[in-house]
Order: C-alpha cells, then sequence, then structure tokens
C-alpha cells in the first residue's frame, strides 16, 4: 500500500507487460522450452527440505511454477504478483492440474502484507531486480518479516560477477552475449532494469538479516543464494 510521496510504486510495469492470459499462456511454454524449470523448482524444494504442510511464499510468482510445484509436493504454497493477469492465470492452472488450493495476494515485495512469521520458506526468482537497491533493502527486510525465526530463502535473480580485471561493460556484454536467442530482450534488461553487483546483493541480504549459507553461479551472471533468517 503507497502510504508517502516518497514509496516506490512497484505496481508500475518494469519489462516486459502481458495484458492477457493467452500471453502469459505462450510465455510460460517459451521459458519450458528456455529452461529447465521443473529441474530447477525440484532443486530449490530439496534445498529447502521442507515436512509436508509447511508453509512456503513465492514472491514475485510469474506464471506460478515454483507455487504449483510445492502444491504439488504437499506444501501450503502462497503467491504473490504484482501482475492481476498472472494470478489469473495461476488460478486456472491450479484447477487444470487439480492441485490444493495456493493462496494469492496481488502485490509485490514492498506491499505484500502477511502477520510476521507467517511462512517457513520464501523463494523468488528473476524478480528482485524490477526494484532500485534502496528499495531492493526494503523488500528482504519485508520477507525476513513474513518468515519464522530460522526460515529459509532462496532468492534466484540476475547478478553481476565481475571477472578479475574485468570491466562493468565487458560483464554486461558478456553475459547479454550468452542468450543470443532472446539477446534483444536480455540487452533490454541490462539497459533499463535494475540488476546489481555481488558484493551489494550479499550486503543486502545480510543487512535484512539474513545469514548466507550457499551460493553459486548459475550460467552467466545468473546467481542463486539459499539464505536463513538469523
Amino acid at each position: 500500500m503507497i502510504t508517502s510521496d516518497w514509496q516506490w510504486n512497484e505496481m508500475q510495469q518494469v519489462g516486459t507487460d502481458y495484458n492477457s492470459v493467452e500471453e502469459v499462456a505462450a510465455y510460460d511454454r517459451r521459458m519450458g522450452e528456455f529452461r529447465d524449470v521443473t529441474r530447477e523448482n525440484a532443486e530449490m524444494l530439496g534445498m529447502l527440505d521442507l515436512a509436508p504442510g509447511a508453509a512456503v511464499l513465492e514472491i514475485g510468482c510469474g506464471t506460478g511454477r515454483f507455487a504449483r510445484a510445492a502444491a504439488a509436493a504437499g506444501l501450503r504454497a502462497t503467491a504473490v504478483d504484482v501482475s492481476a493477469t498472472m494470478l489469473v492465470y495461476v488460478r486456472q492452472c491450479v484447477q487444470e492440474e487439480g492441485l490444493s488450493e495456493i493462496a494469492m495476494q496481488h502485490a509485490g515485495f514492498l506491499t505484500m502484507e502477511f502477520p510476521p512469521e507467517s511462512f517457513d520458506a520464501a523463494v523468488s526468482g528473476a524478480a528482485l531486480h524490477h526494484l532500485p537497491d534502496a528499495w531492493k533493502l526494503v523488500a528482504l527486510r519485508n520477507i525476513a518479516r513474513a518468515l519464522k525465526p530460522g526460515g529459509q530463502f532462496i532468492l534466484r535473480d540476475v547478478v553481476f560477477v565481475l571477472r578479475e580485471g574485468e570491466s562493468p561493460e565487458a560483464c554486461f556484454e558478456r553475459f547479454v552475449a550468452s542468450l543470443p536467442s532472446v539477446r534483444v530482450e536480455v540487452a533490454c534488461h541490462v539497459a533499463q532494469e535494475f540488476s546489481t553487483y555481488d558484493w551489494i546483493m550479499e550486503g543486502l541480504l545480510v543487512r535484512a538479516g539474513f545469514n548466507i549459507a550457499a551460493k553459486q553461479g548459475v550460467g552467466e551472471s545468473f546467481m542463486e543464494y539459499h539464505c536463513r533468517k538469523g
């Protein structure tokens, strides 16, 4: 909920917008061809190793692939996204796939509202970069607040990691060149969105109250952080 004239409006569109369920379905199919999303979700569920019935939150859920996998695995899933169209698509998939109910909230990192210590775990994939760095800290603190003590958080996103002696410009080109089939979209990401550097991201996570248990690079300039609430 926007409460001040300085509040970042996370409901404004950053990146590609989808205005219909049909467009979202086409996007979901493309992602399924471009990435092994099923394997990625299985790996994240394995890392979390949650007991059946545990509460898990997906923030910036998009098509809800992780929330759907979590529901299928017997977890109590909640999905949050700033796109109402995405949430309509997730509801449709839940019905078609015969999944247990997934709670949904039309909100984002800054505006989601849950009682403190509501969730055993939270995940977010390729969504936090929609916020400038100053607001990333607000978002991460909001996630920490929603987690139970010791709760887990998996963050997967574009994070720029400079090699020894490498310039930022060379790092950006390396990232864009690594995905030639979607170069236009990836170049737009670098030019217009808010991905940050690894030392900044890691500092933000720690400042927000997380301990980074593990981190790994996934391809060029894509990082996965597995954290616990301190």
